[in-house]
C-alpha cells in the first residue's frame, strides 16, 4: 500500500530533505558574513589574535599576589605610598611595536582618536621609537595621592603594532588599596 504526501510522513526523504534545508541556510548565512566554505570559515571569518607581547610587573621590589579573578598580579598599596615599579617588556619575533605607553588606570582603558590611549591618567611612560623583538626594562615612579578613592587601580599598558596590525590596551598589574 503506498503512503501518501501528507503531513505526517516519516520516510527517509524527511532526514535528507531536513538536512539540505539547515546545509542550504547555514551556508546562506556564511556567506553573508563573508564565509565561502564552512570548513574554511573559522580561519577566513575569526579576527586574527594580536601577538601576544609579555609585561613583568615589579612594584617596590615586591612580589605579587594573584588577584581575585586569578588572571593579574595585584599590589598591596597604601594611599601617600611612593611606588617604584618596574616593567620587563618582552616583544616576540615577527613583531615590532609601533609605539608603547605604561600609566595608571582606575576603571577603564581602550583606545581613542588619533590611536592615543584612553582612561591612563597619568601616562608614566611612552616610547615613540618603535620597539622591534626583545626584552626591555621600564622604571616607572608614582605616588597613590591620600585623597585616591576607590577600591582598586590598574597599572595599564596600550601598544600598537603595524606589522602584525594590532592595539591592545589592558591592565597589567592591580594596585589593591589597603
Amino acid at each position: 500500500m503506498a503512503q501518501g504526501s501528507g503531513a505526517g510522513h516519516t520516510g527517509a526523504v524527511s532526514p535528507v530533505l531536513r538536512a539540505s534545508l539547515v546545509a542550504a541556510l547555514v551556508a546562506g548565512a556564511l556567506a553573508a558574513v563573508g564565509c565561502s566554505s564552512p570548513s574554511g570559515c573559522a580561519a577566513a571569518c575569526m579576527a586574527p589574535l594580536p601577538p601576544r607581547v609579555m609585561f613583568a610587573t615589579s612594584i617596590n621590589g615586591g612580589s605579587a599576589a594573584l588577584a581575585k579573578d586569578l588572571t593579574l598580579p595585584a599590589y598591596h598599596v597604601h594611599p601617600g605610598e611612593q611606588l617604584l615599579m618596574s616593567v620587563v617588556v618582552t616583544v616576540p619575533r615577527h613583531v615590532t611595536v609601533a609605539a608603547l605607553w605604561l600609566g595608571i588606570c582606575h576603571d577603564s582603558w581602550g583606545w581613542g582618536p588619533g590611536d592615543r590611549p584612553t582612561g591612563m591618567n597619568p601616562i608614566l611612560a611612552h616610547s615613540r621609537q618603535p620597539l622591534p623583538a626583545g626584552v626591555r626594562t621600564f622604571g616607572l615612579r608614582w605616588r597613590l595621592a591620600e585623597g585616591r578613592l576607590g577600591a582598586s587601580w590598574y597599572l595599564c599598558t596600550a601598544w600598537l603594532s603595524h606589522q602584525p596590525p594590532a592595539a591592545v590596551a589592558r591592565a597589567i598589574a592591580v594596585l589593591a588599596l589597603n
